[in-house]
């Protein structure tokens, strides 16, 4: 139901959201008219991996860009300031520049707006998952966007020669005093071990430290193992102290007990039989031989483990003794040695230490040889690990503004922003739109609903049952007439009030169709202008010179009794109906219609006429409503749709509830026709009612007949 309500809503504001759409995408294409095209040139820097050396030295290497930070560096550095300056001199700029200046030259403080300027107008990035460099620049010539990409390679190219040039010569010398000193310390190092070698016979003290080292490990492990076990049954034998020899069952709670084998086996045993013993006590009686040579049986296997649990203390007592025993022949091994692993350590730990000095300084004067040997190779040579993938091309394409995107997104925008405006007036609308509403929210069935109409088309005094009773609003009007009957008796239906909870609902409108509905069907039926305070039931009915005659009578002269009813009371040009004014205008008529007397007239009315309709003043204005509707038989709130507050329509329910009305239902009154929830309640009724007896025009009939079979043609 609330994607149907929602539904409804966006088809009632389509032409706002429409609306919404048009004059943004007009806007949005104005605008895109107005700015300057934009051109890109793109130029692509690698940044090389591989190995590029003059000769293949074995482990001699460059050094190399390596790292997203190194790369990071790279690109900032691409649009650094004295990039930028250089592409700004080379490119003419600073010339004009300074140009504008009054001494001719471009002072400190506006190089750093210069490059700036240079800086705008450039995209660098890293690809994603590569080693490429995109520099794209932005103009609006695309020559000049080309020009302006080539020279940021360009100059980058020129500072990077600038800052490596000079770097061979100090290196080689350095490695040079380096390499002579790392010699003397390695042939120190190396004298060092082998004196210490010769003095302690040292050749294999690794492998003899890695044997002795690996039997201490095993010897600790099966002393931790002899150690734990011994302390298990030790626990045990101190727990079997305190259980009674013939608690079998405390015993087996002990892990060591449990864990016996003769124990163990009995315990398997009398499980398995426990379970045959089961099998055959649900097949066979007790007296039974089979019954009782199983019983048997388990009374043995159950002494026999009483047995062996009685004598398991023995049994654990034995197997501490030789626990015990194992556990300090393994102590004994593990100090013996634990001191063979110490002697070995004395003798080894500065041996190590001489071998890893050793290695250090072979490790770090072979470097330094490589390093050396490399530099004095290549010394002259300048080699950058940077290279041009792609040179920048004229792009005769704009890149921005990018029409069509732009006019999506718009579109987009423009869709979002109505279909927010339409949900917030949705929100902001507290009115009744829907039947679904109107019944789920105030409680009360929906008797008929009417849609809105011209009025105008009607004579006065004319209604829609007579005038146009091929129209919906009749049909409407029938299906209330229909609801109407439908409750209780028929003497508790004679009585009909109809009042809306604020003006202008159209309560007099329903009223009199109402009536002329009641009067067609051939009921002979009463209407009552019961609005004294504001009758347009007779301002609908009578002329002006009826109204303002001396001779005028209506409701308010039969209760002051200055006439009676035969007097007041006028027929109408509706067959069977007959109309009640209002009468001469009363200086108190809330005073007046609560006389005793209006009762003994209604039930009068009642009596006189088959249904009697009373037109009554709005609910939440005037008391009036309140005082007629507890003595009315059935009363009939009018609403109008997508206009009265939900809050006024459910203050009146709740006043006329309280005063003892007989609620019969809602009126949704001017709803609008096909949009939104109208178009779900009598959409296909149209041609159905035109197509019968109410229409009044035969041939008219036979064309909607015709056109609803050519129609049913074309959609097969």
């Amino acid at each position: 139901m609330q994607s149907k309500h929602y539904l409804f809503l966006f088809l009632r504001y389509s032409w706002l959201v429409v609306l919404i759409l048009a004059g943004t995408l007009a806007g949005t294409y104005a605008w895109l008219n107005q700015q300057a095209p934009v051109y890109e040139a793109r130029a692509v820097l690698e940044i090389e991996t591989e190995q590029n050396k003059v000769v293949d030295i074995e482990d001699v290497k460059e050094n190399r860009v390596t790292g997203l930070d190194a790369v990071n560096t790279v690109i900032q550095s691409l649009t650094s300031n004295d990039i930028m300056l250089a592409v700004a001199r080379a490119d003419g700029r600073a010339e004009a520049w300074a140009a504008e200046e009054p001494t001719g030259k471009l002072p400190a403080e506006r190089q750093s707006a210069l490059a700036k300027s240079v800086r705008d107008q450039l995209k660098v990035s890293l690809r994603r998952g590569t080693r490429l460099i995109d520099i794209v620049a932005e103009d609006f010539n695309a020559d000049k966007a080309r020009t302006l990409a080539g020279l940021v390679v360009q100059e980058f190219f020129a500072m990077q020669l600038k800052a490596r040039s000079g770097v061979s010569g100090d290196a080689n010398e350095f490695l040079v005093k380096e390499a002579k000193k790392l010699k003397d310390q390695l042939e120190e190092s190396e004298g060092r071990l082998a004196k210490y070698r010769l003095d302690n016979k040292s050749v294999s003290v690794n492998e003899k430290q890695n044997i002795v080292v690996e039997r201490l490990n095993a010897l600790n492990t099966q002393v931790t193992q002899a150690n734990a076990q011994r302390a298990t049954i030790e626990s045990d034998l101190a727990a079997l102290k305190g259980i009674k020899p013939q608690d079998t069952e405390g015993m087996l709670k002990l892990a060591s007990v449990a864990a016996l084998p003769e124990v163990a086996q009995l315990r398997l045993a009398l499980t398995t039989k426990e379970g045959d013993f089961a099998k055959i006590r649900e097949r066979y009686l007790e007296l039974h031989p089979k019954y009782g040579a199983a019983q048997s049986e388990l009374s043995e296997l159950k002494a026999k483990l009483k047995t062996a649990a009685a004598n398991a203390g023995d049994t654990l007592r034995q197997q501490y003794k030789t626990f015990a025993d194992t556990e300090q022949k393994l102590k004994a091994m593990l100090d013996e040695q634990e001191a063979k692993a110490l002697e070995l350590d004395q003798v080894a730990i500065p041996y190590n230490a001489l071998l890893r000095d050793v290695q250090t300084d072979r490790v770090l004067y072979e470097t330094i040889l490589t390093r050396l040997k490399e530099t004095t190779v290549t010394q002259g040579l300048t080699k950058t690990p940077y290279r041009i993938a792609e040179e920048p091309l004229i792009n005769p394409l704009p890149v921005r503004p990018n029409k069509p995107k732009i006019l999506v997104i718009a579109a987009f925008m423009a869709l979002a922003g109505g279909g927010g405006l339409v949900l917030l007036l949705d929100r902001l609308d507290s009115s009744i739109r829907t039947v679904d509403d109107a019944e789920r929210e105030l409680g009360l069935p929906v008797l008929a609903v009417v849609p809105e109409a011209d009025l105008s088309k009607l004579t006065r005094g004319g209604s829609f049952l007579t005038e146009d009773s091929n129209s919906s609003q009749a049909e409407s009007f029938r299906t209330l007439r229909a609801s109407l009957s439908l409750l209780g008796e028929e003497d508790q239906r004679r009585l009909i009030l109809v009042t809306s909870a604020i003006p202008a609902e159209g309560k007099t409108f329903t009223a009199y169709n109402l009536a002329a509905s009641l009067a067609t069907q051939g009921l002979r039926t009463l209407i009552i202008d019961g609005d004294l305070r504001r009758p347009a039931l007779s301002a609908l009915l009578l002329e002006p010179d009826e109204r303002k005659g001396t001779e005028f009578r209506g409701l308010t002269d039969v209760l002051s009794n200055l006439c009676s009813t035969k007097e007041a009371v006028r027929p109408t040009a509706i067959q069977n109906l007959h109309l009640l004014p209002s009468g001469r205008r009363a200086p108190n008529p809330a005073e007046l219609l609560a006389q005793p007397n209006v009762i003994a007239l209604i039930n009068q009315f009642a009596w006189e006429y088959d249904r009697v309709v009373l037109d009554s003043p709005p609910v939440n204005a005037v008391s009036d409503s309140l005082t007629l509707a507890p003595h009315m038989h059935t009363v009939v709130l009018v609403l109008r749709s997508s206009k009265t507050p939900r809050r006024a329509i459910m203050r009146a329910i709740t006043l006329l509830q309280k005063a003892g009305a007989r609620m019969a239902g809602l009126v949704m009154n001017r709803m609008a026709t096909r949009s939104g929830a109208a178009y779900y309640y009598y959409y296909y009724g149209d041609s159905y009612v035109n197509d019968t007896v109410y229409s009044g025009d035969d041939k008219k009939g036979q064309k909607n007949r015709k056109r609803s079979k050519a129609g049913k043609v074309g959609k097969v």
